[in-house]
């Protein structure tokens, strides 16, 4: 297994001045990038062990928890594949903001439920996990006019990229929020999205960027993984509603699907630890039912099983 190693200290995938490119390509020449996209895909490939142990484990574990063949074989023909269906999604993640009318086949279930929490006024905290392409989750704040998405990012250039996608597009309404460590005012800031109505979403399938942050240990495809325990503190301490969402591309259109977590996320002072280890158990048991829809869409290309803490 390739040597322990947090999934921040793997770097950023790229730089603004990078992004600005892609964008403009993703935008005006997509027949570019597709063309760019094996060479480069396959240099990632090769110089990428940790990436490519890291996918084949995941692979032998998913096998390992259905094993009546339905899902992928571990096998490096699949593992390329991985990373294959990884790098389209990425491309997929600059269309959504650059030629977002390629992505009017949308396909919303139980769209009913973020609906009717739009209606009582008040916001929700949205639970989601690297499955998939949540960039078109997050255009969802562009087909609803009351609808206003605050994204929890754990990247240092969360205003840059807010600044880059505003010049991209002059409709847009989401605001990513950088949480590499969650502080009081962060905290105070959220409240009142969650008091204005708005949707505070965070993914919960990655261990905090800060070595102060906790996690513990849940059953997820057959053996103990750590998940964070701070988006369903946060969700605790925001006092709100709770629901899962996940975006996976379903043969030609993406498929949004959204659950209620929790009416509330409780937390007894008594038993905190024993009542967070059931929310994340739960958490986990649905993005395992989520993967197996969609098993080569879960992008965590790091030992997600032998996490250093």
């Amino acid at each position: 297994m390739a040597e322990h190693r947090r999934w921040s200290d793997m770097g950023e995938m790229g730089f603004v001045t990078g992004m600005r490119i892609l964008f403009w390509l993703s935008r005006h020449s997509t027949g570019f990038l597709k063309l760019v996209l094996r060479p480069v895909l396959f240099y990632y490939f090769i110089t990428n062990r940790a990436a490519r142990e890291s996918s084949l484990d995941y692979l032998r574990r998913l096998q390992d928890s259905a094993p009546d063949g339905s899902l992928p074989e571990p096998n490096w023909r699949n593992v390329y594949s991985h990373m294959f269906a990884f790098a389209h999604s990425a491309l997929d993640k600059l269309s959504v903001w650059a030629a977002p009318e390629r992505f009017a086949n949308l396909e919303f279930e139980s769209r009913q439920l973020l609906l009717d929490q739009i209606e009582t006024g008040r916001g929700a905290v949205l639970l989601g996990a690297h499955l998939g392409n949540m960039e078109v989750c997050r255009r969802l704040s562009q087909n609803n006019e009351k609808m206003k998405l605050n994204v929890l990012v754990h990247t240092r250039h969360a205003d840059m990229f807010n600044k880059l996608l505003r010049e991209l597009n002059v409709h847009y309404e989401l605001e990513l929020i950088e949480v590499s460590e969650m502080s009081p005012a962060t905290a105070i800031r959220l409240s009142a999205c969650i008091e204005r109505g708005e949707f505070v979403a965070i993914m919960a399938d990655r261990i905090p960027v800060s070595t102060r942050g906790r996690s513990q240990p849940v059953s997820f495809l057959g053996a103990h993984a750590h998940f964070p325990e701070g988006p369903f503190i946060l969700a605790s301490v925001l006092k709100c509603p709770a629901y899962t969402l996940f975006c996976t591309h379903d043969d030609t259109k993406y498929v949004v699907r959204c659950e209620k977590f929790a009416e509330q996320i409780l937390l007894p002072r008594g038993d905190r630890a024993a009542a967070l280890t059931v929310y994340m158990q739960k958490f986990a048991c649905i993005l395992e039912k989520n993967i197996r829809k969609a098993p080569m869409q879960w992008f965590n290309f790091y030992p997600f099983w032998n996490q250093p803490q």
